[in-house]
């Protein structure tokens, strides 16, 4: 006989969950953060192929969403960033989630990036070698990404789909989570083309199983909830 033990795996709340569909658009789902501002985009199909499931982006100027940063998006020690990114150019580079006072002069501080189609991760307000994918991600296709830094030992990591794809111990930084956050477009005529939904913000360095059992936070039209 076969007995099939189930574990619930135990995840904190984020610091923020942007379900970026068309019940929440640009709102945050529980309401702790402020709502983000939309340019020239447009809700598109999701993960799962129903309408209004994640927001398209055109890879030009204009086509944005701006998060502000009361300090709700401070994190300072360690950090998760996940979300679901359907990429449809490789020819252009651009943010998913970037931490940036839109100063030119100003590297800027945390950031996840499409880049020349590779996933992209920096963590630090000044030039750092990046973490970056070998390979680009296949276009017109959905990946479900992020990046993390665990202050506690040092480790940077890239995610895709789900497992550690980039590791890098960095040393002990502080955070540069201090801006506003940029999504599709950046200060220097820099724009992600594809789609984007479900942007999920942790204060800590989720394990992969952690990262695994979110996989599906925020997706969708009727969105997911934390108690």
């Amino acid at each position: 006989m076969r007995i099939c033990v189930i574990v619930a795996v135990s995840v904190p709340d984020p610091i923020a969950l942007y379900p970026l569909n068309s019940k929440y658009e640009a709102r945050e789902i529980n309401n702790k953060q402020p709502e983000g501002t939309l340019g020239n985009v447009s809700l598109a199909a999701g993960p799962d192929g129903k309408p209004g499931g994640s927001f398209q982006f055109f890879g030009q100027v204009n086509s944005y969403i701006d998060f502000p940063n009361d300090g709700g998006l401070d994190v300072n020690h360690s950090i998760t960033m996940l979300c679901w990114v359907y990429p449809e150019s490789s020819a252009i580079s651009g943010p998913l989630f970037y931490y940036t006072d839109y100063n030119p002069s100003v590297v800027g501080g945390v950031q996840l990036w499409i880049d020349s189609g590779k996933l992209v991760a920096r963590f630090e307000e000044s030039y750092q070698e990046p973490l970056t994918t070998t390979d680009p991600l296949a276009l017109n296709n959905w990946h479900y990404v992020g990046s993390s830094y665990d202050g506690n030992t040092g480790m940077a990591s890239l995610w895709l789909n789900g497992t550690s794809v980039v590791s890098q111990d960095i040393g002990y930084i502080t955070l540069a989570t201090g801006y506003n956050v940029a999504m599709g477009e950046i200060y220097d005529n820099r724009f992600f083309q594809g789609r984007i939904t479900a942007m999920q913000v942790y204060d800590v360095a989720l394990t992969a199983v952690q990262i695994n059992a979110v996989k599906d936070a925020g997706r969708g039209d009727r969105g997911t909830t934390y108690s």
